[in-house]
C-alpha cells in the first residue's frame, strides 16, 4: 500500500508496525515514550497515527484531540481527518467548514476533500452543491480513482443528461477510450441528445474516427437516427459532412454502415419534404462524401444522384467532383432497371398532386395509362401529306375508317364494343356516331387546337391478332400544329412506320423530322412504307428506286426496313406481304428498355404538366381578380346609377305630388271664401236675428262639407290616380333599365345570378292610400262667424234691439249681408286646408321611404353580389400573394421529382 493510499484509508499507523506486531496502540505508546520530548516531527507523526487508531475505534473525540496536535507535513491530512470525524458524528456544518479550510498542494488530498464534500452534500440533500463540487472534482483531476464513475452515477440518478453527456463526451475526447464512446453512444441511442446542437459531437466523432472506424460508424448511425425527423436534422447533415472531410479516410476502406445510411437518406431528402433552400448548401458536401465512402453496390445511385443534382443545380457541385462521378458512372459494368422505382415516383407525383388539389384530368390519366400499358404494341403511322398514309391505315384495318387525311391524331385499339372518345385539355367527349368522327377528322375544324386525340375502340381482327394499336397522325404539310401533333403522339408509340411517296421519297424535310424523333426517342424502331409504287412503270425502275431509297435511309437508320406498297391495290397477296412485313420487322424489333423509357416520358410529361398547371393557376387567379374587379366596377356603377335613379324618383314623384296638392289647396283658397259669402243670401227680413249667426255658421259648415265631398275629393282622387299612373310609368322605366343591366351582368357572369326585380307593391299601396284619403270623412265644424269679435257683438246687439221693430228689418238684413260679405275668411280657409290636407302631408313624407322600398330588393342583391365579389377578390389576391411569396412550397417538390427523374434517365440510358 502506497503512502497516499495509507493517508486515504487512515492506515498510516501501519508504517510503525512490524509483521509480528498485533497491538498498534502499545507500539505507538512505546514509540512516543522512547522519543525525546522536543522531537516535534516524530511526535506529530505518532499523534497522527494514534488519531487514526482512535478514529478506527470510533473514539472520534480523542482522534480529534490527537490530530489537533499534529504540526508537521501531515497537518493538512490531519485537518481533513478532523473534518471526517465531525462528518461521522453528524456535525455537517463544522465538517464542511473544516474541509473548505484545508489549503494544500497535494492533488490527492484535494480530490479526497472534493469527494468528501460531495458525500456530505448528498447526505444533507444539497444537490446543487453536490453537482457543483463533483464537477470541480472531475475538472481538477478526472483521472483520480472513481471520480468520473461517481459523477456519471450521480448525473444518471438525477436524470441530468446534459451533464452526463458532457462527461462522456469530454472523457471520450480526452482518453479516446472505447468505454466512454460506448457510454456516449448509449445516451444518443436513448434519445437524450436530440435537442443538442450537432456541432457538439464533432470533436468526439473526430476522436473516435482516429480510434476505431467501426465504432465511429455505430455512433454516426446512432446520431443520424437521433436527429432524423428533428428540426435540426439538416443541420446535422451539414455538420457531419463538413466534419467527415477532416477524417483521413483511406481509399478503398470498407465501410459497413455509412453507404446504406447515405443511400437511404438521399432517397428521403428528395421525396419533397424539404425546401430546396434547406438542402442546396448541404447537398454538395453530402454527395461528395457519398462518392468517397460508397461501395460498388451503392456507386450506381451515388454517381447518378451526383450527376442529376449537378444537372438540375449547375455549378453547385465542384467541377472535378462532377467529372469524377461521370467517369465512375461510365465505368460501371451494370446498372439496375429503374422501372419499379419509376412507377413509385410516378405514383408519388400523382399523390402529391392530389394532396395539393391539382386536377390531373381524364386526358392526362388516359395518356399516362397508355404510356405505361405494355399489353399492346402501339405502332404510329406518319407521313407527308399526300403520301397515302391514311389509305395505308385503312388497308391495315380492313375497312375505310379514315378519309384522305386526318386533321387530328387517332388511336385505333381492339375492343369488343365500339366507342369513340375525344380527349382534350378541356375534358373528354364521347362521339355517338361514326359520322361525327368522320366530320371531326376530315373537315377543317377551327375548334381543333392541337392538343386533341381521338381514341377509337372497335372490334378488329387484325389488331386483335397482333395485339396491336395503330395511331394515324395528321399529314406533315408545313403546318406547325400538325408537326406538333406528330411529336406529341409519337411518345405513345412503340414503333414508327413512315409512309414515303415513291415519286418523291425521303425528302430532306422528312429526314429532318425523323432524325429529330430519333434524338428524342433513341430506342424507337423506325421502318418505312414506300407507297404509290404503282406510279413506277417498270420492275427495273422499281428495283432501282427501292435500292436508292434504302441506301439513303441506312445512313440515318441502319436497322430500318422498307416495304414497296401501293394503296390502290387491295389484293390479298399484297396484304399478306404487308402483314408479314409488320410481323417480321415492325413487331419483331425490340427497343432497349422501351417500357422504362415510356414510363420516364410519362413522368416527364406529368412534371411538365404540373409546372404548366402552376403557371395556369397563377394566370387563372390574375384573370379571376381582373374579372371580379371589372364586375365590381360594373356593380358599383350600377349602384351609383341606381342611387341617381332613386334621387330622381324622389324629386319627380314628390314634386308632382306636391304640385297637385298645392293646386287643390289653391282651389280651396279661392272657392271656400266665395262659397261662404254666398251664404248672405240666406239673410232675409223674416230671419231670426237672435240666432242668425249660429244659423249662418251651421250653413257655412254644411256647404264646406258638401264642397269637399262633391268637388274637392273627386277631383283629388282623379289627379292622384293620374299621378300614380305617371309615377308607375317612371318606375317601370327604371325596372326596364334594371332588366337591361341584369341581362348585361348575367351575361358577364355567365349565369342568371342576378334578379333585380323592384317592389311594384308600392303602387298598390299608393292606390289604397289614395282611395282611403279621398273617401269622405266628416270634417269637424269650424267656428266661422261665432268668434265674438267687436263688430259681431255690436251687430248681434243691434239685431236684438232692432229685430223688435219691423220697420228696421230691411236695414238689419243689409247690415248682416254686408258683414258676411266683408268677413276675412283666409284664416278659416287656411284652417280648413290644414285639417283637410293633414293626411296628405303625412303621405307625402312617406314617399321617399316608399321609393326606397321600391328599389330595396335590387339594392340588397347588388350589395350582396358586391360583398361576394370583393370577398372573392380578397381571397384570390391572398392566394396569389401566398403563391408568389412562397413559391418553394409548390416548386421545390417538383424540383425533387425532376432530380429523381433525371437520375432514372441516366440509368435508363445505360440499358
Amino acid at each position: 500500500m502506497t503512502l497516499k493510499q495509507q493517508f486515504i484509508e487512515k492506515k498510516f499507523y501501519k508504517t510503525y508496525l512490524n509483521e509480528n506486531e498485533n497491538d498498534p496502540v502499545a507500539v505507538l505508546a512505546d514509540l512516543r515514550n522512547s522519543n525525546h520530548p522536543d522531537d516535534d516531527i516524530d511526535h506529530s507523526s505518532i499523534r497522527f497515527a494514534q488519531g487514526e487508531l482512535y478514529f478506527e475505534n470510533k473514539d472520534f473525540e480523542t482522534a480529534v484531540f490527537k490530530w489537533e496536535k499534529v504540526g508537521n507535513q501531515l497537518k493538512d491530512w490531519a485537518k481533513k481527518n478532523i473534518a471526517d470525524s465531525y462528518y461521522e458524528i453528524g456535525s455537517f456544518e463544522t465538517a464542511e467548514k473544516l474541509y473548505k479550510e484545508v489549503k494544500t498542494e497535494s492533488n490527492t488530498l484535494t480530490s479526497e476533500i472534493f469527494l468528501q464534500l460531495f458525500s456530505l452534500y448528498i447526505d444533507i440533500s444539497n444537490y446543487e452543491q453536490a453537482d457543483r463540487i463533483i464537477k470541480e472534482a472531475v475538472k481538477f483531476n478526472p483521472d483520480y480513482p472513481r471520480v468520473t464513475k461517481i459523477a456519471r452515477k450521480f448525473y444518471e440518478k438525477n436524470h441530468d443528461w446534459n451533464s452526463a453527456v458532457d462527461l462522456a463526451s469530454n472523457e471520450s475526447i480526452r482518453t479516446e477510450d472505447l468505454k466512454w464512446f460506448t457510454v456516449l453512444k448509449g445516451y444518443i441511442s436513448n434519445g437524450v441528445t436530440k435537442e443538442m446542437a450537432p456541432d457538439y459531437f464533432v470533436q468526439p466523432l473526430i476522436s473516435l474516427g482516429r480510434a476505431n472506424l467501426e465504432h465511429f460508424e455505430l455512433m454516426v448511425e446512432a446520431l443520424w437516427n437521433s436527429y432524423r425527423e428533428q428540426s435540426n436534422y439538416i443541420n446535422w447533415l451539414q455538420t457531419f459532412n463538413e466534419m467527415l472531410f477532416q477524417i483521413n479516410v483511406e481509399t478503398g476502406i470498407k465501410w459497413n454502415r455509412l453507404p446504406s445510411i447515405y443511400s437511404n437518406t438521399y432517397k428521403e431528402l428528395v421525396e419533397g419534404n424539404y425546401f430546396v433552400s434547406q438542402l442546396e448548401d448541404m447537398m454538395p458536401n453530402f454527395l461528395t462524401n457519398w462518392l468517397r465512402i460508397t461501395d460498388l453496390n451503392g456507386a450506381v445511385l451515388a454517381t447518378t444522384a451526383t450527376l442529376a443534382w449537378d444537372r438540375i443545380f449547375p455549378g453547385r457541385i465542384e467541377y472535378q467532383i462532377a467529372i469524377d462521378a461521370e467517369m465512375a458512372f461510365e465505368q460501371l459494368q451494370q446498372t439496375p432497371d429503374v422501372f419499379e422505382s419509376g412507377k413509385e415516383l410516378f405514383e408519388n407525383i400523382l399523390q402529391w398532386a392530389l394532396l395539393n388539389e391539382i386536377e390531373v384530368g381524364d386526358r392526362f390519366e388516359w395518356w399516362s395509362s397508355k404510356l405505361t400499358n405494355f399489353e399492346n404494341t402501339t405502332m404510329l403511322v406518319a407521313g407527308t401529306a399526300g403520301n397515302g398514309k391514311s389509305s395505308f391505315v385503312n388497308s391495315l384495318l380492313g375497312e375505310k375508317m379514315m378519309g384522305s387525311s386526318t386533321t387530328i391524331p387517332v388511336l385505333f385499339e381492339q375492343n369488343a364494343e365500339t366507342q369513340i372518345t375525344v380527349f382534350s385539355k378541356d375534358g373528354d367527349t364521347q362521339l355517338p356516331e361514326y359520322a361525327d368522327f368522320y366530320d371531326l377528322t376530315t373537315v377543317e375544324n377551327e375548334l381543333i387546337k392541337g392538343d386533341e386525340l381521338v381514341f377509337y375502340e372497335l372490334p378488329n381482327k387484325f389488331l386483335q391478332k397482333h395485339s396491336l394499336s395503330i395511331i394515324d397522325t395528321p399529314g406533315i404539310d408545313g403546318v406547325e400544329i400538325n408537326t406538333k401533333a406528330l411529336f406529341e403522339s409519337v411518345k405513345l408509340a412503340d414503333r414508327l412506320v413512315y409512309v414515303l411517296n415513291a415519286t418523291a421519297p425521303y425528302t430532306e424535310n422528312e429526314r429532318k423530322i425523323l432524325v429529330s424523333i430519333q434524338k428524342q426517342l433513341p430506342t424507337l424502331p423506325i421502318h418505312f412504307i414506300l407507297n404509290k409504287m404503282d406510279s413506277i412503270y417498270s420492275n427495273e425502275e422499281l428495283e432501282r428506286v427501292l435500292a436508292e431509297i434504302q441506301e439513303k435511309i441506312k445512313l440515318d437508320f441502319p436497322n430500318a426496313k422498307v416495304l414497296p406498297y401501293s394503296s390502290i391495290y387491295s389484293n390479298q397477296d399484297q396484304f399478306n406481304e404487308l402483314e408479314r412485313f409488320i410481323e417480321n420487322n415492325v413487331l419483331s424489333t425490340v427497343g432497349n428498355s422501351k417500357h422504362t423509357e415510356k414510363l420516364l416520358l410519362a413522368i416527364r410529361k406529368l412534371i411538365n404538366f404540373l409546372l404548366e398547371k402552376r403557371v395556369e393557376k397563377e394566370n387563372d387567379l390574375r384573370s379571376d381578380i381582373e374579372w371580379n374587379e371589372v364586375l365590381d366596377d360594373k356593380l358599383n356603377g350600377l349602384l351609383h346609377s341606381l342611387k341617381d335613379k332613386e334621387m330622381e324618383h324622389v324629386h319627380t314623384v314628390t314634386s308632382s305630388y306636391r304640385q297637385l296638392k298645392d293646386e287643390l289647396k289653391y282651389d280651396l283658397k279661392l272657392s271656400i271664401p266665395a262659397l261662404l259669402k254666398e251664404c248672405k243670401e240666406l239673410i232675409k227680413e223674416d230671419s231670426d236675428f237672435n240666432s242668425i249667426l249660429e244659423t249662418l255658421n251651421d250653413e257655412m259648415n254644411q256647404r264646406i262639407q258638401g264642397y269637399v265631398r262633391d268637388v274637392t275629393l273627386p277631383k283629388l282622387n282623379e289627379v292622384l290616380q293620374v299621378w300614380i299612373k305617371e309615377s308607375g310609368v317612371l318606375l317601370e322605366g327604371t325596372q326596364a333599365y334594371l332588366a337591361d343591366m341584369t341581362d348585361s351582368l348575367n351575361s358577364y357572369i355567365g349565369t342568371d345570378h342576378l334578379n333585380l326585380e323592384c317592389d311594384f307593391k308600392v303602387l298598390d299601396d299608393w292606390r289604397r292610400d289614395a282611395d282611403r284619403m279621398t273617401s269622405m270623412t266628416q270634417l269637424d265644424d269650424m267656428n266661422i262667424l261665432l268668434n265674438s269679435s267687436p263688430s259681431q257683438f255690436i251687430l248681434k246687439s243691434s239685431g236684438i234691439l232692432l229685430g223688435l221693430l219691423p220697420q228696421n228689418k230691411s236695414k238689419l238684413v243689409a247690415q248682416y249681408q254686408k258683414y258676411v260679405d266683408n268677413v276675412n275668411y283666409d284664416d278659416i280657409t287656411s284652417e280648413l286646408s290644414n285639417k283637410f290636407f293633414l293626411q296628405f302631408e303625412m303621405f307625402e313624407k312617406t314617399l321617399p321611404r316608399d321609393l326606397s322600398m321600391f328599389l330595396n330588393t335590387p339594392y340588397e342583391h347588388i350589395h350582396e353580389l358586391v360583398d361576394q365579389t370583393r370577398a372573392s377578390i380578397s381571397s384570390y389576391v391572398a392566394t396569389l400573394d401566398e403563391m408568389k411569396s412562397n413559391p418553394s412550397i409548390y416548386f421545390d417538390p417538383i424540383t425533387y421529382f425532376t432530380v429523381r427523374l433525371r437520375q432514372f434517365e441516366f440509368l435508363a440510358l445505360r440499358k
